[in-house]
């Protein structure tokens, strides 16, 4: 039983919410933590991080197409992993900072249940 509600909640419950957080997460909390922990800063990454943040909040609030909201979070996904991957080259991807696992997670999550819709409303 509670597998199976697990399964129904995680492919087909209000993705929303979990879009705006990580558009958050990617707006705010990545250029922030990337100024303040490296020494030599990747401004492409957080020039990236900004814009897909930006145009995550636009997709889902202002925008509220599937079509927009569908590339937003592939993007998302994309800047989540390539956090990751710039932590993990500068020997950063420790403690806290495991956390982004969650967030790349989450916006594979998202991903996954905005492509179904998509689906689900297209055929």
């Amino acid at each position: 039983m509670g597998l199976k509600r697990a399964r129904s909640i995680f492919l087909y419950s209000d993705s929303e919410p979990n879009e705006v957080l990580i558009s958050m997460c990617h707006l705010v909390c990545l250029p922030l933590s990337i100024c303040m922990e490296y020494e030599s800063p990747n401004y492409w990454l957080i020039l990236i991080a900004l814009f897909a943040g930006l145009y995550q909040l636009w997709a889902v609030l202002y925008s509220g197409s599937l079509k927009s909201r569908l590339n937003a979070v592939k993007l998302a996904c994309l800047v989540a992993l390539a956090t990751i991957i710039n932590l993990s080259m500068v020997g950063l991807m420790e403690g806290s900072r495991t956390g982004w696992i969650i967030i790349f997670v989450f916006a594979c999550w998202n991903v996954v249940r905005v492509q179904r819709e998509n689906i689900s409303r297209n055929g």
